[in-house]
């Protein structure tokens, strides 16, 4: 079977839609709300861009002293303790992986039938984001 390798363009944007997610679309208006300034929430998103190309040069570094599949799952193993990497495993799966998927699925829901439909109960948004989450 031939191995196929992805182009950076397409790592670069998957990065970046996993980096920004859902929080674009939900949490700007309320941003615009509390701060009144573009300015300075333009200067804030940077802050926050800074702040993760912080944490993915820490990651290669690890990546790079400690050449193993696994992640955080091997760097902590080994710098700390396996606990301390099972622990945070499960973690990252529940908070880090779980979590943004179903804000994904609340999302399109709301906005969804929003646009179709106008005002809905919050019902019918569960029912939507519930039956996106199985489709997923």
């Amino acid at each position: 079977m031939p191995q196929t390798k992805f182009k950076y363009i397409t790592v670069t944007a998957v990065i970046v839609a996993n980096m920004v997610g859902t929080g674009v679309f939900t949490s700007l208006g309320f941003q615009l709300l509390d701060i009144q300034s573009g300015f300075a929430l333009l200067l804030l998103w940077i802050l926050g861009g800074l702040t993760a190309l912080c944490g993915a040069i820490s990651y290669a570094e690890l990546g790079a002293t400690l050449p193993r599949s696994g992640g955080e799952y091997n760097f902590l193993s080994q710098i700390y303790h396996p606990a301390a990497g099972f622990v945070s495993g499960w973690i990252s799966m529940s908070v880090g992986f779980a979590a943004p998927t179903a804000l994904a699925a609340m999302t399109f829901s709301a906005y969804f039938t929003s646009s179709l439909f106008g005002e809905v109960s919050n019902f019918v948004e569960q029912v939507i984001a519930v039956s996106l989450l199985l489709l997923l």
